[in-house]
């Protein structure tokens, strides 16, 4: 497999993760990213400046959540960053509430412009540091039925973020390298499963998800 360039291709490239991705979510999906590569320019949003690269690495990757097997509602990506995986989950998941959550105010201002020129109307941004939002925003304690975290830090400490923001019964999905080794407990989550997918050309490499839940 090569990386998709249109929304047909990356309806095929999703499947083979196990993602059922309709076709019009996989042309909201490269045009959030076309947005954010040429926002890019002017802002840090990612080091991956090559289209193709950012296919493999942004989309394909969040596509990955498929794997997970979950169904989710309302949904946090927490410390979003540029976006990903959270647009991705969105994309998998119409109908579902998704906030991407960042504590850097220029990053949540660039993926916001972004969601607009994309034409996504269902994925909300905010400014906030996830270690205050429980206190700060206390209708976001156990608000949410999964929070995906990509490239943020140890399992451990972003565990300790996600843990309040989850509801009973909610799911906290880690994007890995393959090499790591997910620990079977994060204080009260535990792990459920732990999957693994390949990327393809330009960018082939193995990733992992770990999937905690917590008790309901």
């Amino acid at each position: 497999m090569i990386a998709p360039t249109d929304a047909p291709a990356l309806v095929r490239a999703a499947a083979t993760l196990g993602a059922d991705l309709r076709a019009d979510r996989a042309a909201l999906l490269l045009a959030y990213l076309d947005a954010m590569l040429a926002l890019n320019e002017q802002l840090n949003l990612t080091a991956v400046r090559d289209r193709e690269a950012a296919v493999v690495l942004h989309v394909l990757d969040g596509l990955g959540f498929a794997r997970a097997g979950l169904r989710p509602h309302h949904v946090l990506d927490l410390g979003s960053g540029n976006g990903f995986p959270g647009v991705c989950v969105a994309a998998l998941h119409p109908g579902s509430s998704v906030v991407l959550l960042d504590r850097t105010g220029k990053k949540v201002r660039a993926i916001g412009s972004c969601l607009v020129q994309a034409g996504w109307s269902e994925v909300e941004t905010l400014q906030l540091d996830a270690a205050q939002a429980p206190a700060l925003r206390p209708d976001l304690r156990h608000a949410f039925d999964a929070v995906v975290v990509r490239a943020v830090g140890e399992p451990g400490p972003v565990a300790q973020l996600a843990g309040p923001l989850l509801r009973p019964g909610g799911h906290l999905v880690l994007w890995l390298d393959a090499e790591a080794r997910p620990p079977a407990r994060l204080g009260p989550l535990r792990r459920e499963r732990v999957l693994t997918y390949d990327l393809p050309e330009p960018a082939p490499r193995r990733r992992m998800l770990g999937v905690y839940g917590r008790r309901a």
